[in-house]
């Protein structure tokens, strides 16, 4: 059987369908993993009734995903058990196991040829169940797909323990067929999957083992008719520039194709009347009305903006006057609802400086909407500016400059070199005072998931954080943590008490951030961190030309409120790497952590969008392997008043790690901890290092 597939692989030529998940939870059919990983950018979840435990097949409980992160690369996770909140301590028997995978796809070998790919599933892992390695050759022509391959297994005899094949036919875009043996097995069963149209992109797939013949044993006598149900989301596909958008999120526009990322996006009516769409319905209002001009009037004071006159001043249409003046500008953005607004045209150069608290999941998107604005206003045309310098600034403080060219039929928003600000303002205003209170909500939890205790503990808390602008550079906050669940073994007397989501008052900040030039940053911190430590901190931020590469230094000495004698400390390096083709970021720390633990910690994010999905590895006092994910909790343009504004999370965050590489994989919820505040240099000012 074994000569037959390498002989229809020799003969194959032809494109691979999407992946499936196998029930073990990597790409592949029905035990045997596929020669190739999942695209890059789809995401898959799948809940499956078959594990073997000690060599012999049982209907367990697992829940297992994976995505595709980077082309050619696969990872994942998976949850396996047999009782959901049993303590096994107690009861002295049962099955839970938390394991992570990792695949490979061979480059550089042309898909007409055959695809290569090696994996690992359970990583690390020192339970055994699930360890294995493999290596798989694939080829596909027509509906038909084969792979052949080797593995090794810690536990004998099992699936992927010794040469396997797979044969899988895909008789409608709905059916697949699928026969394989697995090194010990012949499985014979069917994948179902819905169409991609009918859910925008997301797609419901199930499998099932119809029949299975071979040497292996079962625990009961239940059979082995085993299934799983998944759902497959892409998260948006190839990056091929900066920033790819998830499809469900991403434009594109029947008139022109044009598909590109939020921040050098046009709305669909624009390629149809030339006019980019207003934001909400006071500015979709403005657009239609005459522009009212300021003829013969001299710059408009220092804050004037803040009261309701200088804002909403002139009613702005993209109809051309030749009487456009700077106050005309700087009201429209101030209307729009930008802060800290300034316009100056010394120089013979229009530059304008504003701050962006609407845009926060990406701060790119304000570059974009006000490239938009001006150009609606027809400035090359009224002031003969085919350009204008854009400033970014947070907390008063300039972060990136840009250069908005006006001069075509759509905006375009390029790079531009650092030069000093104008000395002269003719129009300087704000949407509300600098000290305006914002009210940031953000969920907080902490779970132990697959331990001796249960599948799934948790501790649930709802974060509110309150900040204000003091002055440049200044801001003072608090954050206060308001529990409002947890799980038994989280109560008092539970085995994770102690690591509970406690209702306290959890950070009070006060920092002062310096920029001593374009590409170096420090801010330097003072507070309550952690719930129980006072303290202070410093992080130093050093940026490269191109803001690809970062080294920093972030160093803090703390004290716990309850106990003078417990002062911990931290003093760590760290260097940062942003790939923009892929829009991947890398972060080393590398030190002594919160807890006393000396070592390392990598954390990768692969950015799809405004989401992530993270990886990370800790190798200090033990080693663990993470995987979580980046999700905005906040609408893409936040909402604010003239005097508050209330926002959710753009940066929220959740990862699951296990323990590898050692003989026991306890629980544990620190282990290379990094203490920080909640507003840090790279959220605050530099847009999670996104600004390039």
């Amino acid at each position: 059987m074994l000569r037959f597939f390498l002989f229809l692989l020799l003969l194959s030529n032809s494109a691979f369908a999407a992946s499936d998940l196998a029930f073990a939870g990597y790409s592949g059919f029905l035990n045997v993993p596929s020669a190739r990983v999942l695209d890059h950018g789809q995401a898959d979840i799948q809940y499956s009734d078959q594990a073997v435990i000690a060599g012999q097949y049982g209907h367990y409980r697992n829940v297992s995903g994976a995505v595709g992160i980077f082309p050619l690369l696969e990872v994942g996770g998976r949850v396996s058990w047999q009782e959901t909140q049993s303590n096994l301590y107690a009861n002295g028997n049962g099955h839970r196991d938390l394991s992570a995978n990792v695949k490979v796809q061979a480059p550089f070998i042309p898909q007409h040829w055959f695809t290569l790919a090696a994996g690992v599933q359970d990583l690390g892992g020192e339970t055994g169940h699930f360890n294995a390695s493999y290596l798989a050759a694939g080829r596909q022509f027509g509906p038909l797909e084969m792979t052949v391959g080797y593995g090794r297994t810690d536990t004998q005899p099992r699936y992927l323990d010794g040469a396997f094949a797979a044969l899988s036919y895909r008789a409608t875009s709905w059916l697949n067929l699928i026969a394989e043996h697995d090194a010990q097995d012949l499985r014979v069963g069917a994948g179902l999957t819905t169409p991609a149209r009918w859910l925008g992109g997301v797609q419901l797939k199930g499998k099932v083992l119809a029949y299975d013949r071979g040497d292996s044993d079962s625990r009961d006598d239940t059979g082995r008719h085993f299934f799983s149900l998944g759902v497959s989301i892409p998260l948006g596909g190839s990056s091929s520039g900066e920033g790819s958008t998830p499809s469900w999120e991403q434009h594109s526009c029947r008139d022109c194709g044009d598909s590109t990322p939020l921040w050098e996006r046009h709305s669909c009516r624009d390629c149809r009347s030339g006019t980019p769409a207003a934001t909400d319905p006071a500015d979709q209002a403005n657009s239609h009305s005459q522009v009212k001009t300021i003829r013969g009037r001299s710059a408009a004071p220092t804050g004037m903006a803040d009261s309701p006159v200088a804002a909403d001043s002139a009613d702005i249409d993209p109809t051309i006057d030749p009487t456009i003046d700077p106050a005309i500008i700087g009201a429209l953005l101030v209307k729009a609802g930008y802060e800290r607004v300034g316009v100056s045209t010394a120089g013979g150069e229009l530059t304008i400086r504003f701050e962006n608290n609407l845009f926060n999941r990406d701060e790119r998107a304000a570059l974009r909407d006000v490239a938009q604005r001006l150009h609606a206003l027809g400035l090359q045309q009224a002031l003969g500016y085919p350009s204008a310098r854009l400033v970014l600034l947070n907390q008063n403080l300039p972060v990136l400059s840009r250069t908005a060219w006006l001069n075509g039929e759509e905006p375009r928003v390029t790079a531009a070199a650092e030069q000093p600000l104008p000395q002269q303002w003719d129009y300087q205003g704000s949407y509300g005072p600098a000290w305006k209170p914002r009210l940031t909500l953000s969920p907080n939890v902490t779970t132990a998931v697959a331990t001796e205790y249960g599948v799934l503990d948790s501790s649930l808390a709802l974060g509110t954080e309150v900040s204000s602008s003091l002055w440049t550079g200044a801001l003072a906050s608090a954050t206060w943590n308001f529990n409002v669940y947890e799980s038994e073994d989280f109560e008092r007397g539970g085995a994770f008490y102690a690591d509970r989501q406690r209702t306290d008052l959890k950070e009070l900040d006060l920092q002062q951030t310096f920029r001593l030039h374009p590409q170096l940053y420090t801010s330097f911190h003072i507070g309550r961190y952690n719930t129980d430590y006072e303290g202070w901190l410093n992080d130093t931020l050093l940026l490269s030309s191109d803001r690809r590469h970062s080294v920093g230094f972030l160093s803090g000495n703390f004290r716990y409120i309850d106990d003078n004698s417990l002062q911990p400390r931290q003093l760590l390096a760290r260097y940062s790497y942003h790939l923009t083709r892929h829009d991947v970021q890398l972060s080393i720390h590398g030190g002594e952590f919160f807890e006393g633990d000396t070592g390392f910690r990598v954390d990768s994010r692969f950015w799809f969008g405004d989401y992530a999905v993270i990886l990370s590895y800790k190798n200090t006092e033990a080693e663990f392997v993470g995987l979580g994910v980046v999700i905005p909790l906040t609408p893409r343009r936040d909402r604010q008043t003239r005097y508050a504004q209330l926002r959710g999370n753009p940066d929220w965050s959740y990862v699951l790690q296990t323990r590898i590489n050692e003989d026991a994989n306890f629980v544990a919820f620190g282990s290379a901890t990094i203490v920080r505040p909640a507003n840090t240099l790279e959220r605050l000012y530099l847009n999670r290092l996104r600004l390039r």
